[in-house]
């Protein structure tokens, strides 16, 4: 009786020490999410970059003790992908000019890794939210519409993950070597346009910037449709002030090339260029903006005939 006493005191203990992990994690994780204003308007691209895994592993243990938290898994996921994105498909880049192939298809690989990572993490919260979400997934891209537009309208609950879940899921599938992936594209579009009728200018227009490069990632031919492609981007450059330069690099590569339209091309890339600081909020993305920047411009004569 004696020990069947102890382990019963032994177990109480271990469910409130867990119960205490679990809710300082939550509130670590609703400090984190106060604090992203200073990530933002961090000052040093590379230190930065250099800081960025070890906050990453951190965010990794915090959501290992609170997996069910929403704030936390979404601020494991956003740091997912601006390390991917302003980092390593930097050293992507860098490594594929100087054409060392190899090299650029090992960083490649890294930043699907780390998409795959945040969108796995995503899907997650919201199947939490919507046992039922999942299965709309293998439906028609209309009954996925009509199921978005009955079950996730409120924007300000729903868009937060919606975004979040359209950005993981195109940046994996933008970077995976299985071609396959390609056929969720139009599930993700769905998901960018339905965003965008709630908040446009949810994170600087990031729905609206996706539709754009959609619709001028391919001629008419092929599907696209370049000419909304280039007004889905001038309404993002307008709700944004022009002042976050991944809207305005992404207008530059996505429209200029499209439709070769040279002079374009060039003097958006030399207005990220040669732009002031543009705030806190904008800081470090538009440093990250600038980097590409400079890139694509030295490439204008490889891409403009």
């Amino acid at each position: 009786m004696m020990k069947l006493a102890a382990l019963l005191t032994v177990c109480a203990s271990c469910m409130t020490v867990g119960c205490i992990n679990q809710m300082a994690v939550d509130t670590t994780a609703g400090i984190l999410a106060e604090a992203e204003g200073s990530t933002r308007a961090y000052f040093d691209w590379e230190s930065a970059g250099y800081a960025a895994p070890s906050g990453i592993m951190q965010l990794e243990g915090l959501h290992l003790v609170s997996p069910n938290n929403q704030e936390l898994t979404l601020t494991l996921a956003k740091a997912y992908m601006a390390y991917a994105y302003g980092w390593v498909m930097d050293e992507r880049e860098e490594a594929d000019v100087k054409g060392d192939f190899d090299l650029a298809a090992h960083h490649q690989k890294r930043a699907f890794l780390m998409y795959s990572r945040a969108h796995d993490l995503v899907l997650r919260a919201v199947q939490d939210r919507d046992s039922h979400f999942s299965d709309q997934l293998t439906k028609d891209t209309k009954t996925f519409k009509a199921y978005l537009k009955e079950h996730w309208n409120d924007r300000e609950d729903d868009v937060p993950l919606l975004f979040w879940l359209m950005m993981t899921w195109s940046s994996s599938i933008n970077n995976t070597p299985d071609l396959d992936a390609l056929v969720d594209m139009p599930m993700v579009r769905v998901l960018a346009e339905w965003i965008a009728a709630l908040d446009p200018g949810y994170e600087d227009a990031g729905a609206l910037v996706f539709l754009g490069g959609f619709d001028c990632s391919f001629p008419e031919t092929l599907g696209g449709n370049p000419k909304r492609g280039k007004q889905y981007f001038e309404k993002a450059l307008a709700l944004t002030g022009r002042k976050n330069h991944i809207v305005l690099f992404n207008y530059a590569v996505y429209c200029g090339v499209t439709s070769q339209d040279r002079a374009g091309y060039v003097a958006a890339l030399r207005e990220i260029i040669e732009a002031p600081d543009q705030g806190n909020e904008h800081r470090l993305s538009n440093k990250v903006a600038r980097r590409r920047a400079a890139r694509a411009l030295s490439r204008t004569d490889e891409l403009f005939y």
